[in-house]
């Protein structure tokens, strides 16, 4: 279904000369196969006067009716433009009602979604490569039951079907098929001969904090292309998981005497007790765990300097990061925070 929209108006465009006033009339309408087509008048006088001894009083006169058409004619192009912009979203909008697109569930923090492999009934070899991602609708069922043409399991078995590009995404099932959670779409990439799995997500980029007193007043949840079933079995069957977590610091502390003021969430809803490079149950960064530092972490110094924590987490019963909190950012005293990618090794 296709909505379409015609703008019927005039436009008219008022030159005097003497005592008379000359017009340029612009139509639009549609024609019998439902286009819009557009018509412009010239005034009789425009076709009178041409020769008729006026001189050079007569040439200024067309000059400015020639100039209001110039205009008219972009005017309409625009408009034409406009619809055709509002024609296309109204289609989309009902391709997406209709369920011929894709299924994706969005939040005020994010995006998640569900996609699904699309490939040939008569089997993965034939295809040579990969195909494209595809969205998948929760009540479908994954398909490729049968052994040989079925989903890679990891993105190793991706390597090793047909090769891949770093810039793609790719579906496997690391439970198999028809059991478990939904095959995932995962980015592929290789460290040191390894192929590696990375899912991105919300919380990315480098993200100011500022205006946040009290401990943990500052949230930031972390929303994953994938549900969070589907990255605990990738975790599970994964030898290392890791995330990398930063906070660039400046008169902010992580922990102060008695307080907590800065951490991060586990994929299970618990407050974690160490900060990226540190092992679980340190309560320390990875300069305190190392010795480096003279407290706990470097941003623990609360000094008019910029300072930086940083580091892996490693533990999977705790991955993946699901919320950032800080505090302590009021007045001239502020902060970063970047998450990488959860990334799992075969």
């Amino acid at each position: 279904m296709k909505f379409i929209v015609c703008l019927v108006f005039l436009t008219t465009a008022g030159f005097t000369s003497g005592q008379s006033t000359q017009e340029v009339r612009a139509h639009s309408g549609y024609t019998q196969d439902g286009q819009c087509s557009y018509t412009f008048v010239l005034p009789p006088s425009s076709v009178q006067q041409c020769g008729s001894g006026q001189g050079e009083a007569g040439l200024q006169q067309i000059r400015e009716q020639a100039r209001a058409l110039k205009i008219a004619m972009k005017m309409m192009g625009e408009l034409q433009n406009k619809y055709q912009e509002l024609s296309d979203v109204l289609e989309q909008r009902l391709s997406a009602l209709e369920g011929n697109t894709r299924n994706t569930t969005q939040s005020g923090q994010g995006v998640q979604q569900q996609w699904v492999h699309r490939y040939e009934e008569d089997g993965w070899e034939q295809s040579k490569q990969l195909p494209e991602v595809q969205p998948l609708s929760t009540s479908s069922a994954a398909t490729g039951s049968k052994d040989k043409n079925g989903l890679p399991s990891s993105c190793t078995e991706v390597t090793e079907r047909s090769g891949f590009n770093t810039d793609r995404f790719y579906v496997i099932d690391p439970d198999g098929p028809d059991r478990g959670v939904l095959p995932m779409a995962v980015q592929c990439d290789v460290e040191g001969g390894t192929a590696i799995t990375l899912i991105g997500h919300n919380s990315e980029a480098r993200t100011h904090v500022n205006g946040f007193a009290g401990p943990g007043s500052y949230s930031r949840n972390v929303t994953y292309w994938n549900s969070m079933g589907q990255m605990r079995v990738l975790i599970d069957q994964s030898s290392l998981c890791k995330q990398h977590i930063k906070y660039e610091c400046y008169h902010s502390v992580i922990w102060y005497p008695g307080t907590t003021y800065a951490w991060w969430v586990t994929w299970d809803g618990r407050q974690a007790d160490y900060w990226g490079g540190a092992s679980p149950g340190s309560g320390k960064c990875a300069c305190g765990q190392s010795g480096t530092c003279s407290k706990r972490c470097n941003c623990d110094a609360n000094d008019g300097t910029w300072r930086e924590d940083s580091g892996f987490l490693f533990h999977k019963d705790d991955l993946p990061v699901t919320q950032l909190r800080f505090g302590d950012t009021a007045g001239s005293a502020q902060g970063y925070h970047t998450l990488g990618k959860l990334i799992c090794y075969p």
